[in-house]
């Protein structure tokens, strides 16, 4: 059997395996990485090492992608069109609420679905993501169990950014025992929705001035 060729010049270098179907490589191209097989090129990577997916992609067992977007809030996967079949599972985080909604009590948002805890009592703070740096459109979900929390915009948000249209240092009191979702709507605005562990729809959360 041929042996596998290691090639390079100043454009692109790669190795090409010999096949009973003909000549696959993989390589790259002025900082592309690519896989061709029988000289039809896909490129695996863009010229900033994006990754990309130009032909149909199938996967058989599970995906597994973890800290996609936590680094970097504007960075994540662009899908034009997406199939899938048996469902998706969002990860799930946990964050202790503190008394100044810092470091555990400071959401991020890269999270899909948070369970929240207290560390001392329902005036403990859970911080939401600056808005200003937050893809519109990001969805946060959660619960929260025996003991509620005070739910507040991004401390450099203060002045401006709005909970269901309030603005200007406030809280919003999210009740024990119950699931909340919040949603960026525009660099400003967050909506904050809440229903009883029965499934029963709160009603509309009004938050109140920091005290």
């Amino acid at each position: 059997m041929e042996k596998p060729k290691l090639k390079s010049n100043l454009i692109q270098s790669y190795i090409e395996f010999p096949t009973r179907v003909g000549k696959l490589r993989f390589g790259s191209e002025e900082n592309r990485l690519f896989i061709e097989i029988n000289e039809e090129r896909i490129y695996l990577t863009d010229t900033s090492m994006n990754f990309l997916i130009e032909k149909a992609l199938t996967i058989t067992g599970n995906l597994s992608v973890d800290n996609l977007i936590e680094k970097t809030s504007a960075a994540g996967i662009i899908i034009d069109g997406l199939t899938i079949k048996d469902g998706v599972s969002g990860k799930i985080t946990a964050h202790a609420a503190t008394s100044d909604g810092l470091l555990t009590g400071q959401f991020i948002d890269a999270n899909q679905f948070v369970v929240v805890t207290v560390t001392t009592n329902a005036d403990d703070i859970i911080s939401l993501p600056k808005a200003s740096t937050t893809p519109i459109g990001t969805v946060i979900t959660g619960m929260i169990a025996a003991t509620g929390f005070e739910l507040r915009v991004h401390p450099d948000d203060a002045a401006a950014a709005k909970i269901n249209d309030i603005t200007t240092n406030v809280e919003a009191a999210i009740p024990a025992d119950t699931s909340f979702k919040v949603e960026l709507i525009s660099a400003t605005e967050w909506i904050l929705t809440a229903t009883t562990k029965l499934g029963a729809v709160l009603t509309a959360i009004v938050p109140d001035a920091v005290v």
